[in-house]
C-alpha cells in the first residue's frame, strides 16, 4: 500500500477524476460514507457537532453531517463559511445538507467561540474537517483558536482524512493542531499518519476504498508504501522431503570482544529461530570458552587475539582465511565488536575483502563512520542496519534533519552506496538501491530495549544465508521481528519484554504469516480498513 504526501493524493483524485471519469461528488459521497461507517462502528454516543471548513475535506462532512441524519443521529453542524460561499462538490453536499432539519452555525469571528465551545460541551463526538491533508503552513488566529477550543471541549474526536492543523507530508508538528481519537482517510494512507510525532495525535487510523484503484496505472510518484504482509508473503523457500541443513544456508556472525558476548550470541541463536540451517560465530580465541557455554546449537570459530579479547587488525588474514575455507553462504559482522581502533581497522578490512552476501550491524557500522567508501565497492548483496544515531555518523546528515525525514535520507543513502538500508527506530524505514522504500509501522515500544538490533541483524543473515535476495531479506526480516515482538508485548507486557524474548516468539511470528498467507485475514468487504488490518497482521 503507497504511502503519500499530500500533493502525489491531489495527482491521484485529479486523474482519477479527469482520466477514469469518476465524478468529484462520487468520491466525496464514497469518503463520507466511509467516515460514516467508522462512527457507527467505533464511537459512542449518538449526538454531533461537525466542524466544517470551506474546502473539499469540510466538504466530505457536510456529507458525513447528512449519512449521520440519515441514521437517526441528532447533529449540528459547525460551517466557516455560508453555504453560498462554498464551491464545487462542497457546495452540493452544502446545498443538499440546508434542505435538511439539520442546524448549520455559519462561525467565523473569535467572539463566536463561546457559542461553539457550548456546542461541543453538549455533544457526544465532534467530528473534525476544518483542514484536510493540502494544509502546509502552521494555524494562526481564529483558526488556531477554533482547534484550542475543540480539544478543550474534550470530547471524542474522529478527524476526516488528517487532524486539522497537521501537515499530511512529515511526521513533524508545525502548529495548533486538534488532537484525534480517530481519523478516517482515504484511500492510502500520508506519512503524518504513521511517522511520529505526528502520528500520536491521530489517534486509531482508518482507511476507506473511494475508489481510487489500488494500482494507479495512472501515478508515477515515488515508490514509497507501508510495508505489509503482501509485500514480504511467501519469502520462505519451500522445504523438501530431501533437503538437509546445508539446504537452507551457513550463517557467519563476527562480533564479540570483552563483556560483550551476548550481541553476536543472540544474533546467531535468532538465526537459528528464524529457519537457517547452521549458525556459527566467528569469536576472539580468548573468549571462546564464554561462547562454549552459552551457545547450545550454534557453533563457535576461533580467532588468534593474543589474550587480548577483540578482534585485531592482525586477525584479519586468519579471519578471512577461515571464511574461505569454511561453507558459509553469509556473513553478520558488527555485533558486539567493540570499538577499539584495530578493532575497526579490522571491520573495515574484513567487509572490504570478505565476498559473502552480508549484513553490516552495530560496531561494524561505527567502523565505517570515518569511510563509507568500501560499501561502494562491494559486489555482493549488503544489508546495513543502522539505529538513528549511527546513520547520522554514516551519513554525516544531522540527527533533526534524519528525524524529520528518515525514508528520504534512508533512500539517498542506499542509491549513493548501492546497499539496502534498514535504518531502525519506532517506525523502521527500509530503503533501496532501486528507489523503494518501505515504513514499517508494527511492533511496539517494548522492543526499545538491548539486544534487539542483534536479533534483527541475526533474522536479516538468516534469510540471506538462505539465498533470499536482499530487498526481500530486509522487508521479512523487519516484518518478522516487529511481529515477534508484539507477540512478546502480547503474552509478556511491553515492560516485561527483552531481547531473547523475540527469539523466542519468532516461530510464532513464522507460523502466524504462514497462516495468513494461506487465509488472509477477511471480514467485511474491505471499503474500511483499520491500519492493523491494512497491514495484514
Amino acid at each position: 500500500m503507497r504511502l503519500l504526501t499530500a500533493k502525489e493524493m491531489a495527482q491521484i483524485d485529479a486523474e482519477t477524476i479527469n482520466t477514469l471519469g469518476v465524478p468529484g461528488v462520487v468520491l466525496m459521497e464514497n469518503a463520507a460514507r466511509g467516515v460514516t461507517e467508522v462512527i457507527y462502528r467505533e464511537v459512542k454516543g449518538t449526538s454531533a457537532v461537525v466542524v466544517c471548513g470551506k474546502g473539499n475535506n469540510g466538504g466530505d462532512s457536510l456529507a458525513v453531517a447528512r449519512n449521520l441524519y440519515n441514521l437517526g443521529y441528532d447533529v449540528e453542524v459547525i460551517l466557516t463559511a455560508p453555504v453560498e460561499e462554498l464551491k464545487g462538490d462542497a457546495r452540493v453536499n452544502g446545498e443538499i445538507l440546508s434542505r435538511l432539519p439539520v442546524p448549520i452555525h455559519v462561525v467565523r469571528e473569535e467572539s463566536q467561540l463561546l457559542e461553539v465551545y457550548s456546542l461541543l460541551k453538549e455533544a457526544d463526538f465532534v467530528v473534525d474537517a476544518l483542514f484536510g491533508t493540502g494544509l502546509s503552513k502552521p494555524l494562526s488566529g481564529f483558526y488556531a483558536e477554533l482547534v484550542d477550543v475543540v480539544n478543550r471541549a474534550a470530547k471524542q474526536v474522529v478527524s476526516v482524512d488528517i487532524p486539522s492543523g497537521i501537515s499530511a507530508d512529515t511526521g513533524q508538528i508545525i502548529g495548533p493542531h486538534v488532537k484525534a481519537d480517530y481519523t478516517v482517510t482515504f484511500a492510502f494512507p500520508k506519512i503524518a499518519h504513521v511517522m511520529p510525532p505526528a502520528c500520536d495525535y491521530v489517534g486509531k487510523l482508518f482507511i476507506v476504498d473511494i475508489s481510487i484503484p489500488e494500482d494507479i496505472p495512472f501515478f508515477l510518484g515515488p515508490e514509497r508504501y507501508l510495508l505489509t504482509l503482501d509485500e514480504v508473503a511467501f519469502t520462505y523457500p519451500l522445504r523438501e522431503v530431501m533437503d538437509h541443513k546445508y539446504t537452507f544456508g551457513h550463517l557467519l556472525v563476527v562480533g564479540g570482544s570483552k563483556g560483550k558476548t551476548g550481541a553476536p550470541s543472540m544474533a546467531a541463536d535468532a538465526a537459528l529461530r528464524a529457519g537457517v540451517g547452521l549458525s556459527t560465530v566467528m569469536v576472539p580465541e580468548s573468549l571462546n570458552g564464554v561462547f562454549e557455554v552459552k551457545l547450545t546449537e550454534v557453533m563457535s570459530l576461533p580467532v588468534d587475539d593474543g589474550g587480548r579479547g577483540i578482534f585485531a587488525v592482525e586477525s584479519l588474514d586468519e579471519a578471512l582465511k577461515l571464511v574461505r575455507n569454511g561453507k558459509f553462504s553469509a556473513v553478520v559482522v558488527g555485533p558486539g565488536l567493540g570499538s577499539d581502533p584495530s578493532t575497526f581497522e579490522f571491520a573495515r578490512e574484513f567487509i572490504k575483502e570478505c565476498n559473502l552476501p552480508m549484513v553490516i550491524d552495530a560496531d561494524g557500522l561505527n567502523a565505517l563512520a570515518e569511510d563509507t567508501s568500501p560499501l561502494k565497492l562491494k559486489e555482493t548483496p549488503v544489508v546495513i542496519t543502522p539505529h538513528v544515531g549511527e546513520f547520522v555518523r554514516l551519513s554525516g546528515v544531522p540527527k533533526e534533519e534524519v528525524l524529520k525525514e528518515p525514508w528520504r535520507h534512508a533512500l539517498e543513502f542506499a542509491r549513493s552506496h548501492r546497499v539496502v538500508v534498514v535504518l531502525k527506530s519506532g517506525r523502521t524505514v527500509v530503503a533501496t538501491p532501486e528507489g523503494q522504500v518501505f515504513v514499517n509501522v508494527i511492533g511496539n515500544p517494548g522492543m526499545a530495549t538491548a539486544g534487539t538490533g542483534d536479533v534483527l541483524a541475526g533474522v536479516i543473515g538468516a534469510l540471506l544465508a538462505m539465498g533470499i535476495d536482499a530487498e526481500d531479506a530486509a522487508k521479512f526480516g523487519v516484518f518478522l521481528h516487529s511481529l515477534a515482538g508484539d507477540i512478546a508485548a502480547e503474552r509478556l507486557t511491553q515492560e516485561g519484554m527483552k531481547a531473547t524474548d523475540l527469539i523466542t516468539f519468532l516461530p510464532e511470528a513464522i507460523k502466524r504469516i504462514k497462516e495468513l498467507e494461506v487465509e488472509p485475514l477477511r471480514g467485511e468487504l474491505p471499503f474500511v480498513t483499520s491500519l492493523r488490518e491494512a497491514v495484514g497482521v
